[in-house]
């Protein structure tokens, strides 16, 4: 009996240190993406975007982002426009506290704004959380609110939200502004600190 109980624990401890190893060599695979520079002349002008400016649910299973295009969408959603570090987008009391990251079909990315990076997190799709996998790209916004109000936090947040959509009516892509998300899961899966929270989510992608 009680070799049969040090079998059961070996076993136990043999399938654990596995999927520990299958987990740490899924984040290992995956390269982080330099992103390339943004195309920031030409283009429609500002007036245009807004009266192109929409909401929708509606993208296309078989068009991709491109590399330059989720460039674009990343920089355009927090990225750095200035030499001294700021940002594309403002923030209450300069905390630049809002997080983006991109879940794609092929996994998780952390944007790194003042490198112009997508760091590799995890391999998983967790598109499905969120609730539409036909859209290519959905964008968490992550808030550390051990430093900055909840109510701040969502401000910074729609200042984000909006400078992916005038993106977007900018290049053609459809998107959609989310409140509501099952945070508690999202931040299980990203691995938050205590106090930092998935806030709301924004899917982009072209239209049907």
């Amino acid at each position: 009996m009680k070799k049969l109980k040090n079998i059961i624990i070996s076993l136990i401890v043999i399938t654990a240190f596995s999927m520990s190893c299958n987990y740490a060599l899924s984040k290992v695979v995956m390269d982080d993406i330099k992103l390339s520079e943004p195309q920031i002349a030409g283009g429609v002008s500002l007036m245009e975007a807004l009266q192109n400016r929409h909401s929708s649910q509606k993208f296309s299973a078989k068009k991709e982002i491109s590399l330059q295009t989720l460039s674009e969408i990343m920089w355009a959603a927090n990225g750095v426009n200035r030499p001294d570090g700021k940002r594309t987008t403002p923030s209450a009391l300069n905390t630049q506290n809002i997080a983006v990251y991109a879940a794609l079909k092929d996994g998780i990315y952390k944007y790194l704004p003042d490198t112009h990076t997508l760091e590799a997190f995890s391999r998983e799709d967790i598109r499905p959380i969120i609730g539409n996998t036909k859209a290519p790209l959905i964008l968490l916004y992550v808030a550390n609110l051990g430093r900055q109000s909840k109510y701040l936090s969502g401000v910074d947040c729609g200042f984000i939200g909006q400078n992916v959509y005038l993106y977007s009516a900018a290049n053609g892509l459809n998107t959609v502004f989310l409140y509501g998300v099952n945070s508690s899961a999202l931040d299980y899966k990203l691995g938050l600190k205590l106090g930092e929270e998935v806030l709301f989510a924004q899917l982009v992608g072209y239209p049907q």
